[in-house]
């Protein structure tokens, strides 16, 4: 376990039916020996070990690698640093997720996590449908592979980070009014953020104009001041950087406000699993730029 980045190993005891037949299935236990699947006999369970030995792979290739783990071990992964690189809308620090939900499957995901560093808020990005985004570990891992993994996820976080500006550039690229990204910020909290028990019998239209009559006596209306504050620090953000108000004022606004929610969050998760939930409510700016 020296040489292992993670803190445990899974181990697991077969499971017998009733009759004392041996099951096709088996108990898996994870961190402080908590169970955390049954999988069949025949489901491929990611060794920390494997997982352990690429990102040995890459902290040799001078990378800064740390470790996560969700639930006890459900779900594990690494955090790769890849350093500053220049943006149009503002330099950024980047970092490689390799997650690996320990499922049976033996496949990650990869996924960025990108820094603004003008305003150090984060957001995570990750199309893991993408044929770039996939990684499939082997069920033993030696040296040889590792390297070949590390070139391979490397390649993929090429892919990503190829995406990521892209999709930064076209939402630059849409200049907007200040009263439209208010809009879109209002239509987004309504849609992603305003718990569904709070909606009542709110349409968007009246959520609104609730917002422009009464801002603080709307449902989740704390929420919905910080959301006006991001936006605040990403106006004073676009005169520091010499950017137009546009789509990207709204987004990185967005971003900035679920950055601290994560920050604050009571949540026992890992950062890197927070941060992955909460890139999801950004799937809807997917559909108001094409990249």
């Amino acid at each position: 376990m020296s040489n292992n980045l993670f803190p445990f190993e899974y181990s697991e005891t077969p499971l017998f039916n009733r009759d004392g037949e041996k099951s096709n299935f088996r108990q898996v236990f994870g961190l402080e020996g908590k169970t955390i699947t049954c999988p069949k006999s025949s489901y491929h369970m990611v060794k920390t070990a494997d997982l352990s030995s690429l990102g040995q792979a890459f902290i040799e290739k001078g990378h800064k690698v740390e470790t996560f783990n969700h639930r006890f071990g459900e779900v594990i992964g690494l955090n790769v640093e890849f350093g500053n690189k220049p943006s149009k809308v503002g330099d950024s620090n980047y970092q490689l997720f390799i997650t690996v939900p320990n499922n049976g499957t033996g496949k990650g995901f990869l996924s960025i996590k990108q820094l603004r560093l003008v305003c150090s808020n984060g957001m995570v990005s990750s199309r893991t449908m993408h044929k770039d985004n996939q990684i499939k570990i082997p069920h033993t891992i030696n040296y040889k592979q590792s390297l070949i993994l590390m070139e391979e996820s490397i390649g993929g976080f090429m892919s990503l980070l190829e995406q990521v500006q892209e999709r930064d550039e076209a939402l630059d690229g849409e200049k907007l009014e200040l009263t439209d990204i208010r809009f879109h910020l209002t239509k987004w909290f309504f849609e992603q953020e305003l718990p569904k028990s709070q909606i009542g019998i709110f349409t968007l239209d009246t959520f609104r104009e609730a917002v422009y009559r009464e801002p603080n006596a709307i449902p989740s209306a704390a929420r919905y001041k910080e959301l006006t504050e991001a936006l605040n620090r990403e106006l004073e953000y676009n005169e520091q950087l010499g950017l137009e108000t546009s789509m990207y004022t709204a987004y990185a606004a967005i971003t900035n406000y679920l950055s601290r929610r994560v920050e604050a969050s009571g949540s026992k998760a890992s950062t890197e699993v927070k941060f992955t939930r909460a890139s999801q409510k950004l799937t809807y700016f997917d559909e108001l730029v094409a990249v």
